[in-house]
């Protein structure tokens, strides 16, 4: 079978798998035939595209990673906050796993519009689940994560449909609102004696990222469980596969490249790996553009295959991508994606880019100061945090430069100064740093500006003016004086 995009199905078409609605009832029995009023109830019921069954892709098996059975009941049991039901569910679908052996991401998910926020859990809870069984966790562990998944977007249920599925970007109130979901996720199930902490934690914590810069409490990598990385991973990879309001799904491809892109700011690499060992870039089914222009559907994608598949031309030919004769060919883009304007790709990649915005250093060792900070800046700029001159040169020396340093003066052990002139001489990075001070002395201005201080601002200070100094420092217009 082969997966039609909706705007290509046509009358007479069979089906090639059963479709179903979000609570596991038969929508339409797989290899019915297709007429104009199914493809049209199809289509308002927000399917972006079926599986086909025709002689050109009968060889051609896709499955899903849980029977769709099981997966209408694990939605029911979120959007009802189930949670005894979720624990069931937890299990079975980690047996399911279990018991199928190779696992491969190839199927698209088939789900209706509305369905986003129940269908995202249960995704979320499969992805863990793989992502664990990859790094070699055991059943309960398994059991855990597909639980930790299931219940970590219950709060969104308290969050406005306005705010959920807005179609542009939320303002900063609504960004404080839809942030909560994560508390309110926990507090739902933080006196379930019968819930494993580290479920609780996963929960409160699935949108940290390691390089501090995550909510609700900005914790780094050393902070966080094993649990709450791996959900972090699954949370944002399928958030990134799906269509939204405000954007399109992007095609597996992508979504590995950003993912990996995002290592050591957003996801712990190992877990990134764990799960793109099941992904493959070209999903089996999927009809695809080559650079030569012709149409083909991916047959093969294991192993070596995964970045130059076998691939079946619209003419019935089949041919691999690895035999040296084809080199010259490469695979270009989903046939489904030749309608996107240049202007949309422009507007739903904003999306993903947030890590790609100026990137913000924030050093002090009070953890009040901190948060401050954050809550100031970080609907602005991603931040980083950390609690000392050590831990900002410890974070320099293994990831990538960021743009600004705001830091504290008065830090024990390592001052602001001497972790400044540790940053400029010993590392060699020229990055500009604006001084957070209690005093206003000659003396503490005089040190800031012998270190190359970009700007230096007094406690206590107002947003506006932190805001607007670091937007001058950013576009270089003018040093302190």
């Amino acid at each position: 079978m082969r997966y039609i995009d909706a705007k290509d199905l046509r009358p007479g078409m069979k089906l090639g798998a059963d479709i179903f609605d979000s609570y596991g009832r038969v929508l339409l029995g797989g290899k019915a035939e297709l007429t104009e009023d199914y493809i049209e109830r199809l289509k308002n019921l927000g399917f972006d595209g079926l599986y086909i069954a025709d002689e050109l892709s009968a060889d051609i098996e896709v499955e899903p990673i849980v029977s769709p059975v099981l997966r209408g009941q694990a939605i029911d049991c979120v959007r009802h906050q189930d949670i005894d039901g979720c624990k069931v569910i937890a299990k079975e679908m980690v047996q399911e796993i279990l018991d199928k052996g190779t696992i491969s991401l190839d199927m698209n998910d088939l789900r209706e519009t509305d369905d986003y926020t129940y269908s995202h859990s249960v995704n979320v809870a499969l992805y863990s689940s793989i992502i664990g069984l990859s790094m070699g966790l055991d059943e309960k562990s398994l059991e855990e994560l597909a639980l930790s998944g299931l219940l970590h977007d219950l709060g969104k249920m308290s969050i406005p449909n306005e705010i959920l599925n807005k179609k542009g970007r939320l303002t900063q109130d609504e960004y404080q609102i839809m942030k909560s979901h994560a508390k309110i996720s926990y507090d739902l199930i933080k006196e379930r004696w019968d819930i494993a902490p580290n479920v609780k934690v996963a929960v409160l914590f699935h949108h940290e990222n390691v390089d501090g810069s995550g909510y609700p409490n900005g914790i780094v990598e050393e902070d966080m469980t094993l649990y709450t990385k791996i959900i972090h991973v699954a949370d944002v990879f399928d958030a990134l596969l799906s269509k939204r309001p405000y954007k399109k799904p992007y095609s597996a491809y992508e979504v590995s490249e950003y993912m990996m892109g995002a290592c050591g700011l957003m996801f712990n690499k190992e877990v990134v790996e764990a799960l793109l060992k099941h992904v493959p870039l070209y999903p089996k089914g999927t009809e695809m553009i080559m650079s030569d222009g012709r149409h083909c559907i991916i047959v093969e994608n294991v192993g070596m295959h995964n970045l130059r598949p076998i691939i079946r031309l619209m003419d019935g030919t089949t041919i691999d991508l690895m035999d040296s004769q084809y080199y010259n060919i490469t695979l270009v883009a989903a046939a489904s994606s030749d309608s996107i304007s240049l202007e949309a790709e422009k507007e739903r990649s904003v999306m993903i880019q947030a890590y790609k915005r100026y990137r913000i250093m924030a050093v002090d060792d009070m953890m009040t100061n901190l948060q401050m900070l954050r809550g100031i800046l970080e609907y602005f700029y991603d931040m980083t945090l950390v609690k000392s001159g050590k831990q900002a040169i410890k974070y320099l020396e293994k990831n990538e430069p960021v743009d600004v340093i705001v830091m504290d003066v008065d830090m024990p052990d390592m001052d602001g100064i001497e972790t400044a002139r540790k940053i400029h001489e010993d590392l060699g990075l020229d990055i500009p740093i604006m001084f957070v001070t209690t005093l206003n002395d000659m003396e503490t201005v005089s040190k800031c500006q012998k270190v190359g201080a970009k700007g230096y601002i007094v406690r206590p200070y107002q947003p506006t003016f932190i805001k607007s100094e670091l937007k001058r420092i950013i576009t270089g217009r003018g040093d302190a004086e």
